[in-house]
């Protein structure tokens, strides 16, 4: 993004700041939503590119007026919360995919919520996409925002539509062979088995985090057998302001909160994602906004392009470890993404006031590099990306990508990628219509794409200025 865009979207967000919001605006309702929610259950994404995509998605309203009609389509950032649905529709595909081996509905474990059946949303796609891709309209009524895999169940979550702060979350399995959902299941957004795990952060702030250090975290935990939750003592306290949000990861049996200030200064603690028994606290280098993702091979933090200037761009723990590990030493770097399987890192790096991105590789507990390679066809800054070792490392970016000066011929279309997990290699297996600028730029969110059961799926199309939900599911189905 230019400077003189940011400058120009700051000057929206300040304006906006002063003007008394309308009744029902729902862009502000979804913004109190996430700011309540962020405070009361510490629904907080790994990666600070949500935050991002929310800042540009508003400004992308402001800009374009509040009427439907004016606001731009690009990536929707909402309160990422669960649900269910047994729905009758049939995907649209045009033309018919190849065939993807079965996977039933996941089965949902027990919990404090209640299922409907809904009519899907009429609405189709109006632009022909290639065989290769599926899609399905997504039921009107419900603000979907994330997809969740973590739990080894398929799983579209969301809330229901609503200008009500407290508006229940909802979940719903997804078939990804037929491309259907099943029952939407609604819920308290406290109850982590909604977003198909066992243990879940609690924020309490009593005073509105208006104090250094009166926010809490606490360690909730779900019953699988009753649904029941309990929530048990404080492990961090924290102070509250716009870059010091709490960040979380789950991989290897483990839960991994940090935060660059609480009481203790910047701050990793590991916790059992079963039993919510804390297992290590690591103090860490001061980190804002940083990219962060799990493995077997313990906690991974990046410093991002909004972070700080730390002697680092990449740094590892090791479980059960109380020491801090500097991977990448560069001061100059700036880290985009990660992605972790058993056994690997990668990681989309480039420098702080550039926009060539390199693919990075580490292997093992020792953080070996494999290899890293410069990926120009890459739009430079956060992105979600997905898949692993076995199925190769997946995104949507621009073609061409956005130079440091935004040019008519930039963004023609959106590529679905693939990139080699062994060499960086990348392939083209989709190309979509492109999104709008804004959204184009700002990329993937965290939770709106997931590799599952041999396709790639992505969520698009939010319906009312790229902040109220997404309205369509695609499925990608790799090439031969």
């Amino acid at each position: 993004m230019t400077d003189d865009m940011e400058e120009r979207l700051r000057e929206v967000l300040r304006r906006r700041a002063e003007v008394p919001t309308v009744a029902g605006d729902p862009v502000a309702a979804v913004q109190d939503r996430m700011r309540q929610r962020t405070r009361r259950r510490g629904m907080v994404v790994a990666s600070a590119a949500a935050l991002c995509v929310a800042v540009i998605a508003i400004a992308a309203t402001a800009l374009a007026g509040n009427g439907p009609a004016s606001r731009p389509i690009g990536p929707a950032v909402g309160s990422s919360t669960p649900a269910s649905v047994a729905a009758t529709a049939a995907p649209t595909t045009t033309p018919p995919t190849s065939s993807v081996a079965g996977s039933p509905a996941a089965s949902l474990p027990p919990s404090s919520v209640a299922s409907t059946v809904v009519a899907p949303s009429s609405s189709s796609p109006t632009e022909t996409l290639p065989s290769n891709v599926s899609s399905l309209a997504l039921p009107s009524g419900y603000t979907f925002a994330g997809l969740s895999t973590d739990s080894g169940s398929f799983l579209l979550t969301g809330e229901v539509a609503s200008t009500d702060p407290n508006a229940p979350c909802v979940r719903t399995p997804i078939d990804a062979a037929t491309l259907k959902l099943g029952a939407v299941t609604t819920g308290s957004c406290d109850d982590p088995e909604l977003s198909g795990e066992r243990v879940a952060i609690d924020v309490i702030n009593p005073d509105g985090g208006s104090v250094a250090f009166t926010t809490s975290i606490a360690i909730t935990v779900t019953d699988p057998k009753t649904g029941t939750r309990k929530t048990g003592p404080v492990v961090m306290r924290i102070s509250e302001a716009s870059d010091t949000h709490p960040v979380v990861a789950y991989a290897g049996g483990s839960l991994w909160v940090y935060d660059v200030d609480t009481s203790n200064g910047p701050e990793a603690i590991q916790v059992s994602a079963t039993s919510g028994q804390v297992q290590d606290v690591v103090r860490t280098p001061q980190l804002y906004r940083p990219i962060m993702v799990a493995n077997g091979d313990g906690l991974w933090l990046g410093n991002s392009i909004e972070g700080s200037p730390v002697a680092g761009t990449v740094f590892h723990v090791a479980p059960g470890s109380n020491t801090v590990t500097t991977v990448v030493s560069s001061a100059t770097d700036a880290v985009d993404w990660m992605i972790a399987d058993s056994g690997h890192l990668w990681a989309g790096i480039r420098p702080a006031g550039g926009s060539l991105l390199s693919l990075w590789r580490f292997d093992g507990p020792k953080a070996t590099v494999a290899f890293h390679t410069p990926e120009p066809g890459l739009e430079a800054g956060p992105n979600s990306v997905v898949g692993d070792e076995q199925d190769g490392l997946w995104l949507t970016t621009p073609d061409p990508p956005f130079g440091d000066t935004p040019k008519p011929t930039d963004n023609q279309h959106l590529d679905v990628v693939k990139l080699d997990p062994d060499t960086g290699k990348p392939t083209v297996e989709a190309t979509l219509p492109p999104l709008d600028q804004l959204a184009a730029e700002s990329q993937t969110g965290a939770g709106q794409a997931a590799f599952f059961d041999g396709s790639y799926f992505l969520l698009q199309s939010p319906s009312v200025g790229g902040y109220t939900g997404f309205t369509q599911l695609l499925r990608v189905t790799p090439l031969p």
